[in-house]
């Protein structure tokens, strides 16, 4: 075995516990991903077995990112209180007591409503979260990668949920998916608490053992203990007030992070996602759509398996910029698609290859770059005392967004046909590329302090 790669198994077995407690931490993401799979295939169920209406079954959709938007307004008050482990253990049992509703729901949509707006409320917390403990705990080698690790554990959960839905049955699709954030429960009791937490609250000892453990026995951890106290002092030096928060450096950090959230939600993905099966229906390709949608599915656990192994070596802006460039050529191919279904339909035989395919690349440009990143980036870039707060906020705009689109998205197609608007997805990709080719700061392989430090916001 060759020096380096000796070198790579070593680092590998040392940081063991750091992919382990983030692959952990990150089923959280993956009970998410059951939540937003769940409605692909089981709108369509409803719409067979109780014949629910389109309106009712875009409230059940938009239900799921309304308790989202809510959910994440209450993580700044556990976060830095209770702290990243408890905030995520804290969320379990109301978001289990949601899935129940939703098993036992039968034909009362309300019931659905709630139900779906319970586990948003409470999943929804992890999108804050996770990606504050994920990049707390990581060096900074290999903290793009476990960024990463988010994303895809919420596509293994949207592609499981997928997969769920050949039984055909709302209530086991439902119990399926619905055990999820117990087993999510179990193990993430034995994982330990954020070092980072422990130095904000002053236990010096605890985070120097919780760090010990994620870095090794043998590994020096002094100098990585001193910049933790380095950027919590610097923190707490300036008082946080309303003057604080229009700081010009901060306020390029929240624009760049809340472009990040509207070039994630605006690129149509939730349309895609929580109405696939309907999008493959409305093709009229021979092909079942709930296949083309487990394809959908696997294409993007594929994707974003290949986004961690090179996210550390490209870097987070590159690989935005490509994921919106090539989602706005394969919306534009989609959309191209459906003006063929609606003014000469005689051609469609020859391009019944085409949805399947463009959906298939813009899920895997997605998985690469709009998804993961937009998430790992806001447990980087914020200010301590304010890490909580801000990436809550950025969260919000997600959700808001991602609730306008899944509640309008089929009476809006149906109004300016789906054609209309693919392409407005298409040109909203278009923007958000140049937005972010000009705004974004690479922080692959810088520490927490340099990543102020090219913001601005440690200069005086």
């Amino acid at each position: 075995m060759s020096e380096g790669n000796q070198n790579f198994c070593q680092n590998l077995i040392r940081r063991r516990l750091q992919y382990g407690a983030a692959i952990t931490a990150c089923l959280g993401g993956f009970c998410l991903g059951c939540c937003l799979g769940w409605n692909s295939p089981c709108s369509e169920l409803l719409k067979q077995k109780y014949d629910f209406p389109t309106y009712q079954r875009n409230l059940i959709g938009a239900a799921l990112p309304l308790g989202c938007l809510l959910g994440v307004m209450i993580v700044p008050f556990l976060v830095d209180r209770i702290g990243r482990k408890n905030t995520m253990l804290a969320a379990i049992p109301p978001f289990f007591f949601g899935w129940l509703l939703i098993i036992f729901a039968s034909s009362h949509v309300s019931l659905y409503i709630v139900g779906r707006y319970i586990t948003g409320f409470f999943s929804g917390m992890y999108c804050v979260v996770t990606p504050i403990y994920c990049a707390e705990i990581s060096e900074k080698e290999i903290r793009d990668s476990l960024g990463v690790f988010f994303q895809l554990l919420l596509v293994i959960g949207i592609l499981y949920a997928f997969c769920t839905g050949y039984i055909k049955d709302v209530v086991w699709i439902s119990i399926l998916n619905g055990v999820t954030p117990l087993v999510f429960g179990v193990i993430m009791l034995f994982m330990p608490e954020s070092p980072f937490y422990y130095i904000m609250k002053e236990r010096g000892e605890d985070a120097q053992k919780a760090l010990q453990k994620f870095r090794g026995k043998d590994h020096d951890c002094e100098a990585e203990i001193q910049e933790f106290q380095n950027v919590v002092a610097l923190d707490k030096a300036e008082a946080l007030s309303f003057k604080y928060m229009f700081k010009k450096s901060l306020r390029k950090v929240l624009c760049v992070a809340y472009g990040l959230m509207i070039a994630q939600q605006l690129s149509g993905i939730n349309a895609i996602i929580f109405y696939g099966v309907t999008i493959f229906e409305a093709t009229g390709t021979e092909m079942d759509s709930l296949t083309q949608n487990v394809c959908v599915g696997v294409v993007q656990v594929i994707s974003c398996t290949f986004a961690a192994g090179i996210v550390d070596k490209v870097g987070r802006k590159s690989l935005m910029v490509v994921s919106e460039i090539v989602m706005c050529v394969c919306l534009v191919a989609l959309g191209i698609f459906f003006s063929v279904q609606k003014h000469n339909p005689d051609m469609l035989e020859k391009l019944d290859w085409l949805p399947l395919s463009s959906c298939c690349i813009y899920i895997g440009a997605f998985c690469i770059g709009a998804g993961p990143i937009p998430w790992s980036y806001m447990g980087e870039i914020f200010p301590t005392k304010i890490k909580g707060t801000a990436s809550s906020s950025a969260a919000l705009l997600n959700w808001i967004l991602a609730f306008v689109v899944t509640i309008s998205f089929e009476s809006i197609a149906e109004a300016i046909g789906n054609d209309v608007i693919i392409y407005i997805f298409a040109i909203i990709c278009a923007l958000s590329a140049v937005f972010l080719l000009f705004s974004m700061v690479e922080t692959k392989g810088k520490t927490f302090s340099e990543i102020q430090e090219a913001f601005g916001i440690m200069e005086n």
